[in-house]
């Protein structure tokens, strides 16, 4: 049983017994649950944006030269890296937007 609606309010998700747990629907979904996205979009979105290069040395982080997992903190997407080769580690977080600035000469 996923879940019941009625004249009480929303709908509550069952638990192990059958019975409602009050809020549990209301609960923030995050951001692998957002209207049109599911694993696939998310897997694919990884796959796309994941690391290919360590931002130290310059080395290949591909074919298990290093790894680099995604995880969430509020909006930010954060890939957790190593290096196989230098042995570095980092967080690095995409972005869509900087200002930078040049130095006068």
């Amino acid at each position: 049983m996923t879940g019941t609606a009625g004249p009480a309010g929303p709908a509550r998700s069952a638990g192990p017994n059958g019975a409602a747990v009050p809020g549990l629907a209301d609960a923030d979904p995050g951001p692998a649950d957002a209207p049109g996205r599911g694993f696939q979009a998310d897997a694919e979105l990884h796959r796309r944006d994941a690391p290919r290069h360590c931002p130290r040395c310059g080395a290949s982080l591909l074919a298990g030269a290093g790894i680099s997992v995604e995880f969430w903190q509020g909006a930010d997407r954060i890939f957790h890296t190593w290096c196989a080769s230098c042995r570095w580690t980092g967080d690095i977080i995409p972005v869509t937007d900087m200002i930078g600035h040049e130095p006068e000469h």
